[in-house]
């Protein structure tokens, strides 16, 4: 499993914020608790275009890459909000697909982003938490696509705003 964590130390202000998305081909599904909004996101890649350098950016950080439990690397990313899309460095993407997040969903990713912010260097010390991470990862998602399917069968909308 590839995840992308927005660096998020916990010394890092805002405290209670945090991104956390699983890369999949074109697709991903995001659980964010940002400026944007506290919700799970189903984002499409549309398009690749170079990021405007005439353009400032809406904001900047820095994003980790986890694989198969471990760090891979940091990269650095430049955004532009374009409200359903968003320009991240290279690419377009588009959120196809959201819902609100719960507290206790909040409360346990916001724990593993700051840990593996503040770790990322020596993941190899925190196996089980990487495990428990990718376990919830799983589940979180697994749902999510059934309830995808359930809705496009029953004709509803994509995006779903409780």
């Amino acid at each position: 499993m590839e995840i992308h964590i927005d660096y998020n130390p916990t010394n890092h202000t805002p405290k209670n914020h945090f991104f956390v998305s699983v890369h999949q081909q074109k697709r991903d599904i995001s659980f964010d608790n940002t400026i944007k909004g506290h919700r799970i996101i189903e984002q499409v890649l549309v398009e690749k275009r170079k990021f405007p350098k005439n353009k400032k950016p809406t904001a900047k950080w820095f994003t980790i890459i986890i694989k198969n439990r471990k760090f891979v690397k940091t990269y650095s990313v430049r955004w532009i909000d374009l409200d359903k899309k968003d320009w991240l460095n290279d690419e377009v993407y588009e959120t196809t697909w959201e819902k609100p997040i719960s507290k206790t969903l909040t409360k346990k990713l916001l724990f593993y982003s700051q840990l593996i912010s503040d770790n990322y260097k020596s993941l190899k010390k925190f196996k089980k938490e990487l495990r428990e991470l990718e376990e919830l990862l799983k589940k979180e998602i697994t749902k999510i696509l059934k309830e995808s399917l359930l809705n496009v069968k029953n004709g509803e909308s994509k995006i779903v705003k409780e």
